[in-house]
């Protein structure tokens, strides 16, 4: 733990299947998703759940690349962070990453509308957006169509939380749980 921040507050007891820390490149997305196929296939995890939590990883793995604090900003030794878990009932992926505290307001609100949306409105959403070719809601991507995405495939809602570090920065977690 440092100043207080607990990377791993989402996990709970759960198991850790896979574990990376540091920056997010093209590289270590593309090493990264072999080995959890490998650990999902060890663990006899059905197909369909597979390319659940597959793409939800690829997702995760994105968000990280794309909306990873800055490298060259990062004084707090609090790098990225993408974990595979598991407890009885479900397979998780949790991210973790530092954030502008400025920023925590909008993505909250965009979490929380996502969360409070039913399995029929997420999937008329996602349509919605999917057919909309020149949206743009933000800065580094489209419209929250991988958080919209990662709800849908879950069937859950995206847990997440914000520790403060400063006045400036926090930490962000979100957690996906795919059930089986």
């Amino acid at each position: 733990m440092l100043n207080g921040i607990n990377k791993y507050a989402l996990i709970g007891d759960e198991t850790v299947l896979f574990e990376y820390e540091g920056k997010v490149d093209k590289e270590v997305l593309l090493n990264t998703l072999p080995e959890i196929e490998t650990i999902l296939d060890s663990l006899d995890v059905h197909r369909q759940k597979k390319r659940k939590i597959v793409n939800i990883a690829i997702e995760t793995l994105q968000n990280l690349q794309l909306h990873s604090f800055p490298i060259e900003k990062n004084t707090y030794n609090l790098p990225p962070l993408f974990i595979v878990a598991k407890d009885d009932n479900c397979i998780t992926i949790t991210i973790g990453n530092l954030m502008y505290s400025d920023e925590e307001a909008v993505l909250a609100d965009k979490l929380h509308k996502i969360n409070s949306l039913n399995d029929e409105e997420i999937k008329f959403l996602y349509g919605v957006i999917m057919k909309q070719t020149v949206v743009k809601f933000s800065t580094k991507g489209g419209a929250g169509l991988g958080l919209i995405d990662m709800k849908k495939k879950s069937g859950n809602a995206l847990d997440f939380s914000f520790q403060p570090i400063n006045e400036e920065v926090s930490y962000f977690s979100l957690k996906i749980s795919v059930p089986g």
